[in-house]
Protein backbone atom coordinates (compact mmCIF):
# COMPACT_ATOMS: atom_id res chain seq x y z
CA UNK A 1 0.00 0.00 0.00
CA UNK A 2 1.17 3.26 -1.10
CA UNK A 3 2.76 6.27 1.51
CA UNK A 4 3.53 9.13 0.47
CA UNK A 5 7.18 9.49 0.13
CA UNK A 6 9.18 12.22 2.05
CA UNK A 7 12.38 13.33 0.43
CA UNK A 8 15.35 14.79 1.95
CA UNK A 9 14.65 18.03 0.36
CA UNK A 10 10.69 18.33 1.40
CA UNK A 11 11.74 17.23 4.63
CA UNK A 12 13.97 20.11 4.78
CA UNK A 13 11.46 22.55 3.62
CA UNK A 14 8.69 21.38 5.69
CA UNK A 15 10.09 20.85 8.96
CA UNK A 16 8.41 23.16 10.36
CA UNK A 17 5.16 22.13 9.07
CA UNK A 18 5.81 18.94 10.42
CA UNK A 19 7.01 20.30 13.30
CA UNK A 20 3.74 22.03 13.51
CA UNK A 21 1.68 19.02 13.29
CA UNK A 22 3.61 17.57 16.03
CA UNK A 23 2.43 20.16 18.11
CA UNK A 24 -0.61 19.43 17.15
CA UNK A 25 -1.26 16.48 17.58
CA UNK A 26 0.23 17.01 21.31
CA UNK A 27 -2.12 19.84 22.16
CA UNK A 28 -4.72 17.70 20.44
CA UNK A 29 -4.10 14.89 22.86
CA UNK A 30 -3.93 17.13 26.17
CA UNK A 31 -7.20 18.68 25.09
CA UNK A 32 -6.46 22.10 24.47
CA UNK A 33 -8.20 23.87 21.80
CA UNK A 34 -6.67 27.09 21.91
CA UNK A 35 -3.09 25.51 21.25
CA UNK A 36 -4.57 23.34 18.17
CA UNK A 37 -6.04 26.42 16.24
CA UNK A 38 -2.95 27.94 16.98
CA UNK A 39 -0.82 25.42 15.58
CA UNK A 40 -3.39 24.61 12.45
CA UNK A 41 -3.22 28.31 11.76
CA UNK A 42 0.85 28.05 12.07
CA UNK A 43 0.41 25.05 9.25
CA UNK A 44 -1.03 27.15 6.78
CA UNK A 45 0.97 30.06 7.12
CA UNK A 46 3.82 27.90 6.38
CA UNK A 47 2.14 26.26 3.52
CA UNK A 48 0.86 29.11 2.05
CA UNK A 49 4.54 30.95 1.84
CA UNK A 50 6.15 27.37 0.38
CA UNK A 51 3.30 28.04 -2.44
CA UNK A 52 3.76 31.78 -2.84
CA UNK A 53 7.85 32.11 -2.49
CA UNK A 54 9.44 29.19 -2.79
CA UNK A 55 12.40 29.18 -5.56
CA UNK A 56 10.44 26.18 -7.30
CA UNK A 57 7.14 25.31 -7.61
CA UNK A 58 5.36 23.09 -5.19
CA UNK A 59 1.87 21.71 -5.24
CA UNK A 60 -0.48 21.75 -1.93
CA UNK A 61 -1.21 18.24 -2.44
CA UNK A 62 2.73 17.24 -2.65
CA UNK A 63 3.38 19.61 0.36
CA UNK A 64 0.29 18.24 2.58
CA UNK A 65 1.07 14.66 1.60
CA UNK A 66 5.04 15.35 2.57
CA UNK A 67 3.78 17.09 6.21
CA UNK A 68 1.34 14.15 6.42
CA UNK A 69 3.51 11.34 6.16
CA UNK A 70 6.55 12.93 8.48
CA UNK A 71 3.63 13.48 11.04
CA UNK A 72 2.57 9.47 10.90
CA UNK A 73 6.14 8.98 10.72
CA UNK A 74 6.71 10.00 14.23
CA UNK A 75 4.03 7.43 15.28
CA UNK A 76 3.99 4.16 14.19
CA UNK A 77 3.96 1.96 10.80
CA UNK A 78 0.57 1.17 11.17
CA UNK A 79 -1.03 4.63 11.06
CA UNK A 80 -1.41 5.96 7.50
CA UNK A 81 -3.20 8.24 5.74
CA UNK A 82 -5.17 7.01 2.25
CA UNK A 83 -6.21 9.80 0.10
CA UNK A 84 -8.70 9.58 -2.16
CA UNK A 85 -7.25 7.78 -4.90
CA UNK A 86 -6.07 4.94 -3.05
CA UNK A 87 -9.52 3.92 -1.22
CA UNK A 88 -9.33 1.02 -3.51
CA UNK A 89 -6.60 -0.32 -0.75
CA UNK A 90 -8.41 0.75 1.99
CA UNK A 91 -11.57 -1.45 0.55
CA UNK A 92 -9.23 -3.86 0.09
CA UNK A 93 -8.24 -4.72 3.51
CA UNK A 94 -11.92 -4.27 5.04
CA UNK A 95 -14.10 -6.37 2.37
CA UNK A 96 -11.33 -8.42 0.94
CA UNK A 97 -12.72 -6.74 -2.37
CA UNK A 98 -11.45 -3.65 -4.61
CA UNK A 99 -12.34 -2.48 -8.19
CA UNK A 100 -9.51 -3.64 -11.03
CA UNK A 101 -8.43 -6.40 -12.80
CA UNK A 102 -7.40 -8.90 -10.90
CA UNK A 103 -3.85 -9.25 -11.42
CA UNK A 104 -0.50 -9.13 -8.63
CA UNK A 105 2.43 -7.04 -10.62
CA UNK A 106 6.33 -7.57 -9.81
CA UNK A 107 8.90 -4.78 -11.02
CA UNK A 108 12.15 -6.70 -12.35
CA UNK A 109 14.78 -4.16 -13.50
CA UNK A 110 12.54 -1.90 -15.67
CA UNK A 111 9.98 -3.67 -16.42
CA UNK A 112 6.40 -4.48 -14.50
CA UNK A 113 5.53 -8.24 -14.83
CA UNK A 114 2.15 -10.07 -13.99
CA UNK A 115 3.25 -12.61 -11.29
CA UNK A 116 -0.06 -13.20 -10.29
CA UNK A 117 -3.53 -13.49 -12.05
CA UNK A 118 -7.23 -13.94 -10.08
CA UNK A 119 -9.04 -17.29 -11.70
CA UNK A 120 -11.86 -16.20 -14.15
CA UNK A 121 -10.82 -11.89 -12.99
CA UNK A 122 -11.05 -9.37 -16.00
CA UNK A 123 -7.27 -9.88 -16.90
CA UNK A 124 -7.54 -13.56 -16.82
CA UNK A 125 -10.63 -13.04 -19.36
CA UNK A 126 -8.88 -10.81 -21.49
CA UNK A 127 -6.31 -13.13 -21.82
CA UNK A 128 -3.46 -11.37 -19.91
CA UNK A 129 -1.23 -14.06 -18.96
CA UNK A 130 1.47 -14.83 -16.02
CA UNK A 131 4.70 -13.28 -17.02
CA UNK A 132 2.98 -10.39 -19.52
CA UNK A 133 5.28 -6.73 -19.04
CA UNK A 134 2.53 -4.29 -18.76
CA UNK A 135 3.95 -1.57 -20.93
CA UNK A 136 1.37 1.40 -20.76
CA UNK A 137 -1.83 1.42 -18.78
CA UNK A 138 -4.38 3.92 -20.40
CA UNK A 139 -1.80 5.55 -22.70
CA UNK A 140 0.49 6.32 -19.19
CA UNK A 141 3.64 4.53 -19.81
CA UNK A 142 4.76 2.64 -16.93
CA UNK A 143 8.86 2.99 -17.02
CA UNK A 144 9.80 4.67 -13.85
CA UNK A 145 6.79 4.38 -11.72
CA UNK A 146 6.56 2.45 -8.70
CA UNK A 147 4.27 -0.56 -8.37
CA UNK A 148 2.00 1.31 -5.93
CA UNK A 149 1.67 4.12 -8.47
CA UNK A 150 1.30 1.37 -11.56
CA UNK A 151 -1.11 -0.76 -9.18
CA UNK A 152 -3.19 2.82 -8.49
CA UNK A 153 -3.36 3.07 -12.50
CA UNK A 154 -5.01 -0.77 -12.58
CA UNK A 155 -7.50 -0.13 -9.75
CA UNK A 156 -10.75 2.24 -10.39
CA UNK A 157 -14.14 1.43 -9.95
CA UNK A 158 -15.75 -1.44 -11.70
CA UNK A 159 -17.28 -0.96 -15.20
CA UNK A 160 -14.55 1.57 -15.90
CA UNK A 161 -12.75 0.58 -19.12
CA UNK A 162 -8.72 -0.02 -19.12
CA UNK A 163 -6.03 -0.30 -22.16
CA UNK A 164 -2.97 -2.09 -21.50
CA UNK A 165 -0.43 -2.23 -23.58
CA UNK A 166 2.14 -5.51 -22.82
CA UNK A 167 4.49 -7.67 -24.04
CA UNK A 168 5.10 -11.21 -23.76
CA UNK A 169 8.33 -13.31 -24.49
CA UNK A 170 7.25 -14.16 -27.95
CA UNK A 171 5.04 -11.44 -28.68
CA UNK A 172 6.70 -8.28 -28.49
CA UNK A 173 3.49 -6.16 -28.87
CA UNK A 174 -0.07 -6.99 -27.43
CA UNK A 175 -3.06 -4.60 -26.58
CA UNK A 176 -6.06 -5.52 -24.70
CA UNK A 177 -9.05 -3.16 -23.65
CA UNK A 178 -11.53 -4.16 -21.09
CA UNK A 179 -13.63 -3.12 -17.95
CA UNK A 180 -12.46 -2.99 -14.59
CA UNK A 181 -14.68 -5.62 -12.16
CA UNK A 182 -14.90 -6.14 -8.49
CA UNK A 183 -12.24 -8.45 -7.23
CA UNK A 184 -13.14 -10.41 -4.38
CA UNK A 185 -10.20 -11.91 -3.22
CA UNK A 186 -11.24 -14.96 -0.29
CA UNK A 187 -10.44 -15.00 3.11
CA UNK A 188 -10.41 -19.08 2.69
CA UNK A 189 -8.26 -19.51 -0.66
CA UNK A 190 -8.32 -23.31 0.16
CA UNK A 191 -9.33 -26.19 2.64
CA UNK A 192 -9.64 -29.59 2.44
CA UNK A 193 -8.64 -33.14 4.06
CA UNK A 194 -5.19 -35.12 4.33
CA UNK A 195 -4.99 -38.56 3.50
CA UNK A 196 -4.42 -39.38 7.19
CA UNK A 197 -7.52 -38.00 8.12
CA UNK A 198 -6.70 -34.66 9.54
CA UNK A 199 -8.70 -31.37 8.00
CA UNK A 200 -6.91 -28.16 6.85
CA UNK A 201 -7.71 -24.21 6.46
CA UNK A 202 -5.88 -21.69 4.72
CA UNK A 203 -6.89 -18.27 6.13
CA UNK A 204 -5.33 -15.52 4.29
CA UNK A 205 -6.92 -12.37 5.71
CA UNK A 206 -9.19 -11.27 8.40
CA UNK A 207 -11.67 -9.51 5.84
CA UNK A 208 -15.49 -8.84 6.65
CA UNK A 209 -16.47 -12.44 5.64
CA UNK A 210 -13.43 -14.68 7.05
CA UNK A 211 -15.69 -15.72 9.93
CA UNK A 212 -18.26 -17.01 7.87
CA UNK A 213 -15.98 -18.53 5.01
CA UNK A 214 -14.09 -20.21 8.62
CA UNK A 215 -17.19 -21.51 9.48
CA UNK A 216 -18.35 -22.62 6.45
CA UNK A 217 -15.05 -24.64 6.02
CA UNK A 218 -15.18 -26.21 9.11
CA UNK A 219 -18.67 -27.39 8.75
CA UNK A 220 -17.56 -28.83 5.46
CA UNK A 221 -14.84 -30.89 6.75
CA UNK A 222 -17.15 -31.42 9.93
CA UNK A 223 -19.26 -34.04 7.86
CA UNK A 224 -15.47 -36.14 6.56
CA UNK A 225 -15.22 -36.91 10.30
CA UNK A 226 -11.58 -35.10 10.70
CA UNK A 227 -9.01 -36.66 13.10
CA UNK A 228 -7.70 -33.06 13.43
CA UNK A 229 -7.48 -29.61 12.26
CA UNK A 230 -5.04 -27.24 11.16
CA UNK A 231 -5.71 -24.03 10.84
CA UNK A 232 -2.78 -22.72 9.25
CA UNK A 233 -2.22 -18.64 9.80
CA UNK A 234 1.38 -18.46 8.02
CA UNK A 235 2.27 -15.17 6.19
CA UNK A 236 -1.69 -13.85 7.42
CA UNK A 237 -0.99 -10.33 8.61
CA UNK A 238 -4.17 -9.67 10.36
CA UNK A 239 -7.27 -7.73 9.54
CA UNK A 240 -10.35 -7.01 11.35
CA UNK A 241 -10.70 -8.03 15.34
CA UNK A 242 -14.20 -9.19 15.17
CA UNK A 243 -13.45 -11.45 12.77
CA UNK A 244 -10.94 -13.07 15.25
CA UNK A 245 -13.13 -13.20 17.82
CA UNK A 246 -15.59 -14.75 15.48
CA UNK A 247 -13.14 -17.84 14.20
CA UNK A 248 -11.75 -18.27 17.92
CA UNK A 249 -15.58 -19.10 18.45
CA UNK A 250 -15.73 -22.02 16.27
CA UNK A 251 -13.56 -23.88 18.35
CA UNK A 252 -13.59 -22.31 22.26
CA UNK A 253 -16.93 -24.01 24.01
CA UNK A 254 -16.39 -22.00 27.16
CA UNK A 255 -17.30 -18.62 27.56
CA UNK A 256 -13.79 -17.25 28.16
CA UNK A 257 -12.53 -14.10 27.45
CA UNK A 258 -11.07 -14.40 24.23
CA UNK A 259 -9.24 -10.61 23.71
CA UNK A 260 -9.61 -7.41 25.50
CA UNK A 261 -8.48 -3.75 23.93
CA UNK A 262 -7.30 -1.01 26.13
CA UNK A 263 -6.32 2.89 24.48
CA UNK A 264 -5.25 5.81 25.80
CA UNK A 265 -4.01 5.42 29.10
CA UNK A 266 -4.35 1.82 29.55
CA UNK A 267 -7.76 2.21 29.84
CA UNK A 268 -10.06 -1.00 28.93
CA UNK A 269 -12.00 -0.18 26.11
CA UNK A 270 -13.51 -3.26 25.24
CA UNK A 271 -13.82 -7.24 26.07
CA UNK A 272 -14.92 -9.59 23.76
CA UNK A 273 -16.04 -13.31 24.49
CA UNK A 274 -17.15 -16.19 22.63
CA UNK A 275 -19.89 -15.72 19.95
CA UNK A 276 -22.14 -18.34 19.07
CA UNK A 277 -22.25 -21.80 18.60
CA UNK A 278 -18.81 -23.48 18.73
CA UNK A 279 -18.51 -25.98 15.25
CA UNK A 280 -15.32 -27.73 16.33
CA UNK A 281 -15.12 -27.57 20.25
CA UNK A 282 -13.87 -30.78 20.66
CA UNK A 283 -11.45 -31.96 18.24
CA UNK A 284 -7.28 -31.78 18.53
CA UNK A 285 -6.64 -28.26 16.59
CA UNK A 286 -3.33 -27.07 15.99
CA UNK A 287 -2.35 -23.80 14.72
CA UNK A 288 0.25 -23.12 12.01
CA UNK A 289 1.95 -19.50 12.86
CA UNK A 290 5.41 -18.02 10.95
CA UNK A 291 7.17 -14.61 11.34
CA UNK A 292 4.78 -13.01 8.86
CA UNK A 293 1.66 -14.07 10.99
CA UNK A 294 0.40 -10.66 12.54
CA UNK A 295 -2.70 -8.60 14.27
CA UNK A 296 -5.58 -10.45 14.07
CA UNK A 297 -3.81 -13.81 13.36
CA UNK A 298 -1.73 -13.13 16.71
CA UNK A 299 -5.38 -12.79 17.90
CA UNK A 300 -6.57 -16.05 17.47
CA UNK A 301 -3.31 -17.67 17.97
CA UNK A 302 -2.89 -16.16 21.26
CA UNK A 303 -6.36 -17.05 22.63
CA UNK A 304 -6.27 -20.92 21.28
CA UNK A 305 -2.83 -20.92 23.39
CA UNK A 306 -3.59 -19.33 26.28
CA UNK A 307 -7.22 -21.15 26.90
CA UNK A 308 -4.92 -24.41 25.92
CA UNK A 309 -7.74 -25.25 23.32
CA UNK A 310 -4.64 -25.87 20.60
CA UNK A 311 -1.19 -26.47 20.10
CA UNK A 312 1.08 -23.66 18.17
CA UNK A 313 3.36 -24.72 16.17
CA UNK A 314 5.56 -23.28 13.71
CA UNK A 315 7.70 -20.17 13.61
CA UNK A 316 7.47 -17.01 16.55
CA UNK A 317 4.88 -14.88 14.65
CA UNK A 318 5.42 -11.34 14.18
CA UNK A 319 4.38 -9.53 17.13
CA UNK A 320 1.91 -6.77 16.65
CA UNK A 321 -0.38 -5.86 19.39
CA UNK A 322 -2.31 -2.83 18.17
CA UNK A 323 -5.78 -2.09 17.58
CA UNK A 324 -6.65 0.47 14.19
CA UNK A 325 -9.37 2.15 13.30
CA UNK A 326 -10.56 3.65 9.54
CA UNK A 327 -11.43 7.02 9.97
CA UNK A 328 -13.06 9.12 7.26
CA UNK A 329 -11.59 11.89 6.33
CA UNK A 330 -12.56 15.16 3.77
CA UNK A 331 -12.89 15.14 -0.16
CA UNK A 332 -12.90 11.42 0.29
CA UNK A 333 -9.70 10.20 2.01
CA UNK A 334 -9.45 8.04 4.60
CA UNK A 335 -7.10 7.27 7.75
CA UNK A 336 -6.20 4.18 9.33
CA UNK A 337 -4.90 5.00 13.25
CA UNK A 338 -3.80 2.97 16.23
CA UNK A 339 -6.25 3.51 18.93
CA UNK A 340 -5.57 0.73 21.11
CA UNK A 341 -3.54 -2.34 22.37
CA UNK A 342 -4.85 -5.74 22.49
CA UNK A 343 -4.70 -8.60 25.13
CA UNK A 344 -5.21 -12.03 25.45
CA UNK A 345 -6.91 -13.92 27.45
CA UNK A 346 -3.79 -14.59 29.95
CA UNK A 347 -3.77 -10.71 30.41
CA UNK A 348 -0.35 -10.33 27.82
CA UNK A 349 0.18 -7.67 24.94
CA UNK A 350 2.28 -9.35 22.37
CA UNK A 351 3.54 -6.12 20.93
CA UNK A 352 7.09 -6.73 19.73
CA UNK A 353 8.24 -3.08 19.21
CA UNK A 354 7.35 0.14 21.85
CA UNK A 355 6.04 2.94 19.99
CA UNK A 356 5.21 4.84 23.25
CA UNK A 357 6.44 8.58 23.74
CA UNK A 358 6.98 10.30 26.71
CA UNK A 359 5.27 14.00 27.13
CA UNK A 360 8.60 15.71 25.49
CA UNK A 361 8.11 13.19 22.26
CA UNK A 362 11.11 10.67 22.95
CA UNK A 363 10.40 6.92 22.53
CA UNK A 364 9.88 5.27 26.00
CA UNK A 365 12.38 2.21 26.14
CA UNK A 366 10.44 -0.87 26.09
CA UNK A 367 10.11 -2.53 29.29
CA UNK A 368 11.41 -6.09 30.60
CA UNK A 369 9.06 -9.38 29.44
CA UNK A 370 6.42 -10.69 31.73
CA UNK A 371 5.34 -14.01 32.48
CA UNK A 372 1.59 -15.02 32.25
CA UNK A 373 -0.07 -18.19 32.45
CA UNK A 374 -1.93 -20.15 30.43
CA UNK A 375 -5.77 -21.93 31.76
CA UNK A 376 -3.63 -25.11 32.42
CA UNK A 377 -0.82 -22.78 34.27
CA UNK A 378 1.98 -23.43 31.55
CA UNK A 379 3.80 -20.42 31.04
CA UNK A 380 3.89 -17.65 28.60
CA UNK A 381 5.37 -14.24 27.95
CA UNK A 382 4.43 -11.10 26.36
CA UNK A 383 6.14 -8.47 24.31
CA UNK A 384 7.68 -10.61 21.50
CA UNK A 385 4.87 -12.27 19.34
CA UNK A 386 3.53 -15.98 20.07
CA UNK A 387 6.03 -18.06 20.40
CA UNK A 388 5.08 -21.83 19.22
CA UNK A 389 4.39 -24.34 21.55
CA UNK A 390 6.99 -26.85 19.29
CA UNK A 391 8.69 -25.08 16.72
CA UNK A 392 8.91 -26.16 12.53
CA UNK A 393 10.49 -25.11 10.03
CA UNK A 394 10.32 -26.23 6.17
CA UNK A 395 14.05 -26.77 4.77
CA UNK A 396 15.51 -23.87 3.00
CA UNK A 397 16.18 -23.77 -0.37
CA UNK A 398 19.62 -23.53 -1.68
CA UNK A 399 21.16 -19.74 -2.55
CA UNK A 400 20.68 -19.73 -6.51
CA UNK A 401 16.94 -19.83 -5.38
CA UNK A 402 17.11 -17.07 -3.81
CA UNK A 403 19.27 -15.13 -6.21
CA UNK A 404 17.01 -16.39 -9.30
CA UNK A 405 14.48 -15.27 -7.38
CA UNK A 406 15.95 -11.60 -6.28
CA UNK A 407 16.70 -11.14 -10.11
CA UNK A 408 12.75 -12.29 -11.16
CA UNK A 409 14.71 -15.19 -13.44
CA UNK A 410 11.67 -17.55 -11.94
CA UNK A 411 8.91 -15.53 -13.25
CA UNK A 412 10.47 -15.00 -16.25
CA UNK A 413 11.08 -18.73 -16.68
CA UNK A 414 7.47 -19.46 -15.75
CA UNK A 415 6.02 -17.26 -18.84
CA UNK A 416 7.77 -19.38 -21.07
CA UNK A 417 6.86 -22.60 -18.98
CA UNK A 418 3.62 -22.72 -17.53
CA UNK A 419 1.95 -23.14 -21.28
CA UNK A 420 3.68 -26.79 -21.34
CA UNK A 421 2.66 -28.04 -18.11
CA UNK A 422 0.59 -31.32 -18.56
CA UNK A 423 -3.36 -29.74 -18.06
CA UNK A 424 -4.64 -33.19 -17.20
CA UNK A 425 -2.19 -34.00 -13.34
CA UNK A 426 -3.21 -33.30 -10.45
CA UNK A 427 -1.21 -30.49 -8.99
CA UNK A 428 0.15 -32.60 -6.10
CA UNK A 429 1.85 -35.29 -8.65
CA UNK A 430 3.51 -32.57 -10.74
CA UNK A 431 7.17 -32.74 -11.37
CA UNK A 432 9.52 -31.17 -13.38
CA UNK A 433 10.78 -33.72 -15.93
CA UNK A 434 14.21 -34.15 -18.14
CA UNK A 435 12.73 -31.25 -20.97
CA UNK A 436 11.96 -28.76 -18.87
CA UNK A 437 14.98 -28.97 -16.48
CA UNK A 438 17.00 -28.67 -19.76
CA UNK A 439 15.41 -25.42 -20.60
CA UNK A 440 15.69 -23.86 -17.58
CA UNK A 441 19.39 -24.74 -17.51
CA UNK A 442 19.90 -23.07 -21.23
CA UNK A 443 17.37 -20.36 -20.22
CA UNK A 444 19.67 -19.41 -17.11
CA UNK A 445 22.62 -19.54 -19.59
CA UNK A 446 21.05 -17.42 -22.00
CA UNK A 447 20.36 -14.51 -19.21
CA UNK A 448 24.20 -15.41 -18.39
CA UNK A 449 22.96 -15.32 -14.74
CA UNK A 450 26.00 -15.53 -12.05
CA UNK A 451 25.17 -14.69 -8.14
CA UNK A 452 27.73 -13.85 -5.05
CA UNK A 453 26.78 -16.11 -1.95
CA UNK A 454 26.71 -14.56 1.51
CA UNK A 455 30.43 -16.27 2.63
CA UNK A 456 31.71 -15.65 -0.92
CA UNK A 457 30.68 -11.52 -0.24
CA UNK A 458 32.59 -11.88 3.09
CA UNK A 459 35.35 -13.71 1.87
CA UNK A 460 35.92 -10.76 -0.42
CA UNK A 461 35.56 -8.47 2.50
CA UNK A 462 37.98 -10.28 4.11
CA UNK A 463 40.37 -9.93 1.61
CA UNK A 464 40.24 -6.42 0.82
CA UNK A 465 40.78 -5.84 4.71
CA UNK A 466 43.89 -8.54 4.38
CA UNK A 467 46.16 -5.78 2.61
CA UNK A 468 46.00 -4.37 5.94
CA UNK A 469 47.41 -6.74 7.97
CA UNK A 470 50.88 -7.70 8.48
CA UNK A 471 50.47 -11.63 8.33
CA UNK A 472 48.03 -12.01 5.85
CA UNK A 473 47.87 -10.99 1.97
CA UNK A 474 44.85 -10.83 -0.75
CA UNK A 475 47.02 -13.86 -2.79
CA UNK A 476 46.36 -16.00 0.37
CA UNK A 477 42.68 -15.65 -0.01
CA UNK A 478 42.51 -16.08 -4.05
CA UNK A 479 42.78 -20.28 -3.58
CA UNK A 480 39.62 -20.21 -1.32
CA UNK A 481 37.93 -17.98 -3.73
CA UNK A 482 38.58 -19.81 -6.81
CA UNK A 483 37.81 -23.06 -5.00
CA UNK A 484 34.06 -21.85 -4.44
CA UNK A 485 33.50 -20.69 -7.84
CA UNK A 486 34.63 -23.86 -9.21
CA UNK A 487 32.15 -25.73 -6.87
CA UNK A 488 29.45 -23.18 -7.88
CA UNK A 489 29.59 -23.76 -11.04
CA UNK A 490 28.46 -26.70 -10.89
CA UNK A 491 25.68 -25.96 -8.15
CA UNK A 492 23.13 -26.77 -10.55
CA UNK A 493 24.13 -30.23 -10.79
CA UNK A 494 24.55 -30.98 -7.20
CA UNK A 495 21.69 -29.26 -6.30
CA UNK A 496 19.51 -30.34 -8.80
CA UNK A 497 17.01 -32.18 -6.68
CA UNK A 498 15.79 -28.91 -4.44
CA UNK A 499 16.01 -26.64 -7.24
CA UNK A 500 14.03 -28.63 -9.48
CA UNK A 501 11.54 -29.02 -5.90
CA UNK A 502 11.24 -25.56 -5.96
CA UNK A 503 10.64 -24.84 -9.46
CA UNK A 504 7.75 -27.51 -9.31
CA UNK A 505 6.08 -25.54 -6.45
CA UNK A 506 6.48 -22.00 -8.20
CA UNK A 507 5.04 -22.95 -11.45
CA UNK A 508 2.13 -25.17 -9.88
CA UNK A 509 1.73 -21.12 -8.00
CA UNK A 510 1.95 -19.52 -10.96
CA UNK A 511 -0.54 -21.49 -12.83
CA UNK A 512 -3.20 -22.34 -10.60
CA UNK A 513 -2.64 -19.13 -7.75
CA UNK A 514 -2.57 -19.73 -4.21
CA UNK A 515 -5.67 -22.21 -4.33
CA UNK A 516 -3.79 -25.01 -6.46
CA UNK A 517 -0.31 -24.14 -4.45
CA UNK A 518 -2.04 -24.56 -1.31
CA UNK A 519 -3.59 -27.86 -2.72
CA UNK A 520 -0.02 -29.09 -3.30
CA UNK A 521 1.30 -27.88 0.03
CA UNK A 522 -1.53 -29.91 1.62
CA UNK A 523 0.79 -33.00 0.78
CA UNK A 524 4.12 -31.64 -0.18
CA UNK A 525 4.96 -29.32 2.84
CA UNK A 526 6.46 -30.85 5.73
CA UNK A 527 5.22 -28.40 8.39
CA UNK A 528 1.73 -29.66 7.51
CA UNK A 529 3.30 -33.48 7.58
CA UNK A 530 4.66 -32.42 10.81
CA UNK A 531 1.82 -30.65 12.82
CA UNK A 532 -0.41 -33.65 11.28
CA UNK A 533 1.64 -36.14 12.65
CA UNK A 534 1.60 -34.28 16.10
CA UNK A 535 -2.23 -33.74 16.10
CA UNK A 536 -2.67 -38.08 15.87
CA UNK A 537 -0.51 -38.18 18.61
CA UNK A 538 -2.90 -37.79 21.65
CA UNK A 539 0.13 -38.36 24.01
CA UNK A 540 2.02 -35.49 22.16
CA UNK A 541 -0.69 -33.24 22.22
CA UNK A 542 -1.33 -33.70 26.13
CA UNK A 543 1.98 -33.06 26.70
CA UNK A 544 2.62 -30.02 24.56
CA UNK A 545 -0.95 -28.58 26.24
CA UNK A 546 0.50 -29.59 29.78
CA UNK A 547 2.63 -28.07 32.75
CA UNK A 548 6.33 -29.07 32.77
CA UNK A 549 7.23 -29.76 36.23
Amino acid sequence: MKRFPVKSWTKKLLLPVIIGCAGLLTSASKGDPFETSKQLEVFTAVLREVQNVYVDPVSAERAVGSAIAGMLEELDPYTVYYPEDQIEDVRLLQTGEYGGIGCIIQRIDDAVLISDIHPGGPADQAGLLVGDALVTVDGTPLKGLRVSEVSTLLKGTPGTEVKIAAERFDTPALNFVFERETITKDAVPYYGMREDGVAYIYLESFTEQAGTQVKKAALALKKENPKGVILDLRGNGGGLLMEAVKIVSLFVSSNDTLVSTRGRGGKVQDVYRTIGRPILPEIPLAVLTDESSASASEIVAGALQDLDRAVILGEPSFGKGLVQQIHPLPFGAQMKVTVAKYYTPSGRCIQKVAYDRDDRGKRIKKSDQRSFTTKNGRTVVDGNGIAPDSLLTNDYYPELVAALSAEGLDLKFAARAISKMPADEAVGAYKIDAAVWTDFVNFLSEEEFTYESISELRLKELQELAGAMDYLDEEDLTPVLAAIQARKDHVLLSQKEAISAYLADYLVQRKYSMPGALERGLHKDEVIAQAAEIILEPQTMSELLSVTL
